[in-house]
């Protein structure tokens, strides 16, 4: 009981670190953001996955198994909009996106990742 406990806390623990990652990449770098939303294929069916990672969004309505968003066409925030960044967001709604990242061989399975700057190896040494 404790440890499904302890790995349901991890879990969310990871989905805030990328909600919060999503965000401030958003904010801080979008031509960066805009640069890894290009290389991204498929599009939103508006399944509602990426609008409950940690919380479900207010802007969200649910009917029976369809979801909706109140302001999909109006103002959407930029995290919205350029959902998913990178592959780690796919692993965060456990794979329920239509969106995928193909690498230079055209799998679905391998995608480069979006490093803060802050993160290089440069950095760490």
């Amino acid at each position: 009981m404790f440890t499904n406990r302890f790995l349901r806390v991890l879990k969310m623990g990871k989905r805030l670190k990328g909600k919060l990652r999503r965000f401030l990449l958003c904010l801080l770098y979008p031509s960066r953001v805009q640069e890894h939303v290009r290389k991204r294929e498929g599009e939103c069916d508006q399944c509602g996955a990426c609008c409950k990672i940690v919380l479900s969004c207010p802007f969200l309505i649910e009917y029976g198994s369809h979801t909706a968003c109140r302001i999909y066409n109006s103002f959407r925030p930029m995290a919205c909009r350029t959902f998913p960044l990178d592959q780690r967001d796919i692993e965060d709604v456990e794979h329920h996106c239509t969106f995928f990242f193909p690498d230079k061989q055209g799998s679905r399975e391998t995608a480069q990742l979006i490093v803060p700057v802050w993160r290089t190896e440069k950095n760490e040494s």
